[in-house]
C-alpha cells in the first residue's frame, strides 16, 4: 500500500507547488504602464529634452523633434521599460500616477526620465 500512495502524494506536492508558482507570478504580468498621454522630460549626458508621449496598450507614441515614433513597452512588476535611440529608459510606477527611472546606455546609468500625465 505505501508503494501506491506515494506517487499519488508526490504528484499532488509538485502540482500543489506548480498552482501556487503560477499565480505568485501572475500579477508580475499584469503590471504595466498606464495608458493615457503624459509630458516626458529626458535628461541625457546633461542635456534635457521634453516631449509628449502617448501609451496605448504595450506601445509608447513619441511625438518630438524627430516625428511620430513608436516603441514597444516590456511590462514589469513596477511598470516598464522601452528601448529608444541607442537607450533603455526604465519606467517605475510613481505615486499619483507618472512614471520616473534611470536611462540606460549598456550596463551604464547616463540619465533619468520622467512620465507625468496630462490633463486632457
Amino acid at each position: 500500500m505505501r508503494r501506491i500512495r506515494t506517487p499519488f502524494v508526490a504528484a499532488g506536492a509538485l502540482t500543489a507547488a506548480i498552482l501556487v508558482g503560477t499565480t505568485a507570478l501572475a500579477p508580475d504580468a499584469e503590471a504595466r504602464v498606464t495608458e493615457g498621454r503624459y509630458r516626458a522630460a529626458t535628461v541625457v549626458f546633461g542635456m534635457t529634452f521634453r516631449t509628449y508621449v502617448a501609451v496605448d496598450g504595450h506601445t509608447l507614441y513619441d511625438f518630438g523633434p524627430l516625428g511620430a515614433q513608436r516603441f514597444h513597452i516590456v511590462p514589469t512588476r513596477t511598470g516598464g521599460y522601452y528601448d529608444a535611440y541607442g537607450q533603455r529608459r526604465v519606467l517605475n510606477r510613481r505615486p499619483g500616477g507618472g512614471f520616473s527611472g534611470p536611462v540606460f546606455v549598456g550596463p551604464v546609468v547616463v540619465g533619468h526620465s520622467d512620465l507625468r500625465r496630462t490633463v486632457h
